[in-house]
């Protein structure tokens, strides 16, 4: 058979070493994506809990979701300018707010092997929504107690100042 009867015949087959270049390069596109911001994915939540009918996000919820998993991703902590210790809060009534503790919400409740911080706007009522995280501070998602809403967290990065 000569070239002029199978045009595959003058075709040059790729080396395996281009072929794998060619997948990494494909590859590391695909991960050069930068993850959401914090505010992007505190929107996605926000999303998800009214598609679900299950407990809102307040708006003053949302501003404070994205600085704490800002606070969270970026230094591995809570912001301590928006949480205080559970243990040292000494505070169990859901429905009032100590003055002292106007602005702050709890944080460092026990949860099984992990922790919780209630997520409500830190004044009145505590809010129904809690941000489960490990000891380490890395966040695992937004619940309520009694686990009947569970939404699992996306890795996020601060939005550009």
């Amino acid at each position: 058979m000569d070239a002029q009867a199978n045009p595959r015949a003058n075709r040059i087959a790729p080396s395996p070493f281009v072929a794998a270049a060619l997948i990494g390069a494909l590859a590391g596109a695909a991960r050069a994506e930068p993850p959401p911001t914090c505010r992007a994915e505190v929107d996605r939540i926000a999303q998800t809990l009214l598609a679900e009918r299950r407990p809102q996000l307040c708006p003053a919820c949302a501003v404070r979701l994205a600085a704490t998993l800002e606070s969270m991703y970026g230094q591995r902590r809570l912001p301590p300018s928006l949480y205080l210790s559970a243990d040292a809060a000494n505070w169990d009534d859901p429905q009032t707010r100590p003055v002292m503790f106007f602005g702050k919400s709890r944080a460092g409740i026990a949860d099984g092997d992990r922790l919780a911080a209630d997520i409500d706007s830190g004044y009145g009522p505590r809010g129904a929504l809690r941000l489960i995280y490990t000891p380490a501070n890395e966040p695992i998602a937004i619940a309520t107690a009694d686990k009947k809403t569970f939404v699992p967290l996306t890795y996020c990065a601060a939005s550009p100042r």
